[in-house]
């Protein structure tokens, strides 16, 4: 069952947090994968259930300082079993049954919350364990979680929660974004987009993915992937699929015949560096009040060592016309980015610029100067805003 109702409940989601597997079945709290010792001294891993009730957004213990244990026997380092682990069959669901009663009552008034009393009987069991094996845990982290419905992810976000900041993330929500272009920097801010709780994310491009772009995106492609050439878009949908649900690919070029991929885009990022073809698609995102980041670098030689620009620009809603004087026309020949020289930190800079002012745009960050243009100089480490409302 997801783990909705444990998101809200301030004690089951600080064990979520911690990397405990946990989730409401049958009516119970199931807290698995605990690893214990047997009686001929192996490691095996059970699990601690205990019966509670559902009180608005809160989960209710419907028992005492008691607990659960599925597995055989579990016992000390040595092999005897633990005094605490008394022979009680608890049927949960069928086919799902704990085998033993644990009762370890620290005080007369027991433990004081839920969290303490779970991590108590974790640790008790799990010590035992981990003097035998070190990498044994009860904490394997959030690839073993299940999450609540309505989340755009695959699993847990326990950073977000970890850090406080659960309702300002929550913001990310009911956008709807779309990335023209993954050869270099779309690629880098597929990345970044993909760790928010956005809706869905929509990669448009129509070219394979090859060895150039492999050192300037992230990740590292088997030579096989590269062999086979697939669509870039699908290339990354499929790998970032993995984290978010909300990811779907289109295999073109975005151009004046197929605009209408972009309705119900709340935000648009172009990364492509056809600049010739960007005027109408300009068009469309302005008379649709969709706003937009074009980004882009400006990268040449000079006496044996690279410098130049990235840029990124920003155009909302009754702030156009400076965003327009601002995207270049297509990049002179001398450009040595367009003759393919590897940049993947500066596609990831520019990149990351990119995110972090949609997140300032959308309240996620704060801001003080709103600007429409920036810019990073590479040979003076520098960042200039220009265009500030």
């Amino acid at each position: 069952m997801p783990t909705g109702p444990l998101a809200r409940d301030r004690d089951l989601a600080r064990l979520l947090d911690d990397g405990y597997d946990v989730v409401v079945h049958a009516g119970h709290i199931i807290i698995r994968h605990i690893p214990y010792v047997t009686e001929d001294r192996t490691v095996e891993h059970g699990f601690l259930a205990y019966p509670v009730t559902v009180s608005g957004d809160r989960l209710v213990s419907a028992t005492d300082h008691r607990i659960w244990f599925g597995g055989s026997t579990p016992c000390t380092e040595q092999g005897h079993p633990l005094a605490l682990a008394h022979p009680e069959t608890r049927v949960i669901a069928e086919g799902m049954q704990a085998n033993f009663m644990l009762s370890s009552k620290p005080s007369p008034d027991g433990y004081p919350d839920e969290y303490t009393k779970i991590t108590a009987y974790a640790r008790i069991i799990a010590d035992q364990a981990q003097a035998l094996d070190p990498s044994a845990t009860p904490t394997p982290g959030a690839a073993w979680q299940e999450t609540e419905d309505d989340t755009p992810f695959v699993y847990r976000d326990t950073a977000t929660s970890r850090a406080g900041v659960a309702a300002v993330h929550r913001r990310f929500r009911g956008q709807h974004i779309v990335i023209v272009g993954l050869g270099g920097s779309g690629s880098y801010i597929l990345d970044q987009v993909a760790k928010t709780e956005v809706d869905s994310i929509l990669l448009i491009d129509g070219d394979t993915f090859d060895n150039h772009n492999a050192f300037r995106a992230p990740g590292a492609p088997t030579l096989d992937t590269l062999r086979s050439r697939p669509p870039k878009a699908t290339h990354f949908a499929s790998i970032y699929a993995n984290m978010h649900r909300g990811v779907s690919a289109c295999e073109q070029y975005l151009d004046e015949d197929n605009l209408g991929l972009l309705t119900g885009a709340t935000f648009v990022f172009l990364a492509s560096d056809d600049a010739a073809g960007k005027p109408v698609i300009i068009d469309w995102l302005e008379a649709h009040d969709v706003p937009f980041i074009d980004v882009g670098m400006g990268i040449e030689e000079i006496d044996g060592r690279l410098s130049g620009l990235l840029r990124v620009t920003t155009s909302l809603p009754g702030r156009r016309e400076a965003a327009r004087r601002r995207i270049p026309q297509p990049a002179p020949e001398r450009d040595a980015y367009a003759r393919n020289i590897q940049t993947a930190d500066l596609n990831a800079l520019n990149a990351v610029l990119a995110v972090i002012r949609w997140k300032r745009s959308i309240g996620i960050y704060a801001d003080a100067t709103d600007e429409s243009h920036a810019t990073y100089s590479l040979i003076t480490n520098q960042i200039a805003n220009e265009d500030l409302l």
